[in-house]
């Protein structure tokens, strides 16, 4: 099965509506277009379907993965590592012509036979989306494991600064749907005139199950996020605003909390 990880969120919500503990004889599923909440790919492995951690976007191609025999944190953790004839590496976030020091967030880089040549009629969004030697910069922060597996941390232009401290919306995202009544999550900014940004947390729920701000922000402590990290609006959702590829589409979320809709 291909798809992205709402399309596996939303297939595991109706297979537990449903009762079921199979999927018929699914054993791989390749999930693309945003990251693969770790609590979904071990879903999926607890009922013996591999799922496939896929890294790419148009302009370069699916160039990075995770293979069915990798280990269980590699697939559940990371997006595995380039393919043959393809590279990638970390860039300094300020400064995209060095590469991010060893451990550290870096800017995904890339090159190889799968890279486009450039944009269509776009000189100016060609020159800007390449550094100096010629590694196409993705807008995607992420960092590597000890075996050179890529974590993707979310986008770059996701970041939330809020009073000068980087908080990431995927770390947030993943710790939410660990809780059992959590479907789908969605972290995004809220303006702010003393803090530039706050954090609003968005939850779509499990249909029958309900919880409120208080108990979310004890479930966040509890697996571990940072009090410096917490967002400070909760608001239950019916449904996100949605790509037709499935992805959430969280700059709809900031204009409709600006226009007062939520």
């Amino acid at each position: 099965v291909m798809g992205v990880p709402t399309h596996a969120m939303d297939i595991l919500a109706d297979m537990k509506s449903r009762g079921m503990t199979t999927l018929g004889r699914v054993n791989i599923f390749y999930m693309a277009g945003s990251i693969m909440p770790p609590q979904t790919a071990k879903s999926f492995l607890d009922m013996g379907i591999k799922p496939q951690n896929i890294y790419g976007m148009t302009e370069n191609g699916s160039h990075q993965y995770t293979l069915p025999d990798d280990e269980v944190e590699v697939i559940t953790g990371t997006c595995g590592r380039a393919c043959h004839g393809y590279e990638t590496r970390l860039f300094d976030q300020e400064n995209p012509d060095l590469d991010a020091k060893p451990g550290e967030l870096g800017e995904i880089g890339t090159r190889g036979g799968l890279l486009m040549l450039g944009y269509f009629n776009n000189q100016s969004a060609t020159e800007n989306s390449f550094n100096a030697g010629g590694w196409f910069l993705s807008g995607d922060l992420a960092r590597f494991d000890a075996k050179g597996n890529l974590q993707i941390v979310g986008r770059k232009k996701d970041l939330i600064i809020r009073g000068g401290h980087n908080i990431y919306p995927a770390h947030i995202e993943n710790l939410t749907v660990k809780h059992p009544a959590v479907l789908k999550a969605a972290a995004f900014p809220i303006a702010d005139e003393r803090l530039g940004e706050r954090v609003c947390l968005g939850v779509i729920l499990r249909e029958g199950t309900q919880v409120d701000a208080v108990q979310m922000l004890d479930h966040l402590g509890e697996h571990g996020l940072s009090k410096y990290d917490m967002p400070e609006y909760f608001i239950c959702m019916n449904a996100f605003p949605l790509t037709p590829s499935g992805k959430i589409l969280k700059r709809e979320l900031v204009e409709m909390a600006k226009a007062g809709k939520i």
